[in-house]
């Protein structure tokens, strides 16, 4: 398959730390098959996942407007950067990871008509401690995140559960990203591993 005909995966993701979030983004751009896919990953910061993608050949682009705090000013910045790069890149598949990625992400997506834009829901935040206002309007905005993506990646069925809004529970499809774990050791045997 030609150069040409690669189908390019945009993976966008908050943050560059290292979580289950980023371990999942950074195993789908380093698994692809390179002959028919060009993945590109845009997050931001300039944490280890930045560095790991960039040490497996994979191109990163960072989002200097990207951070987890919310503020008008910063969520109009890093729409107007995405909407740059998207222009920019023109991606096949456009996959947003993380809730604030999310929301903006598939909006932009949808309004620059990308054929594939889905949504990987790690988690909700409208599960955390908050008051329920709160909490209400976090279930609608990722509802309406759901609704505009095409496919919802849910990393489990009780994602699934709790997102019991209308019409999403047909938008979202369940894959367990499991892993494979290696040999589990005794106590003393495991000591001596890390120590070689």
């Amino acid at each position: 398959m030609g150069k040409n005909t690669k189908k390019k995966v945009l993976f966008l993701i908050t943050k560059s730390n290292w979580g289950g979030a980023q371990r999942y983004v950074y195993d789908l751009a380093t698994n692809l098959d390179y002959e028919k896919f060009e993945p590109v990953v845009a997050l931001g910061g300039d944490g280890i996942l930045a560095d790991m993608l960039e040490n497996a050949g994979i191109r990163v682009i960072t989002i200097e407007s990207l951070g987890r705090d919310i503020s008008v000013k910063k969520e109009w910045a890093f729409a107007c950067e995405l909407w740059k790069i998207l222009r920019t890149e023109k991606p096949d598949v456009f996959h947003v990871n993380s809730s604030k990625a999310g929301g903006v992400g598939t909006l932009l997506g949808r309004l620059l008509r990308i054929h594939h834009v889905i949504f990987t829901a790690h988690g909700w935040a409208f599960n955390e401690d908050r008051p329920l206002w709160q909490r209400l309007i976090i279930k609608f905005l990722h509802w309406v995140t759901v609704i505009l993506s095409h496919r919802t990646i849910a990393v489990s069925s009780a994602i699934v559960k709790e997102m019991n809004w209308p019409a999403a529970e047909r938008k979202m499809k369940i894959v367990n990203p499991g892993r494979t774990i290696g040999p589990m050791y005794e106590k003393d045997a495991s000591r001596e591993k890390i120590m070689d």
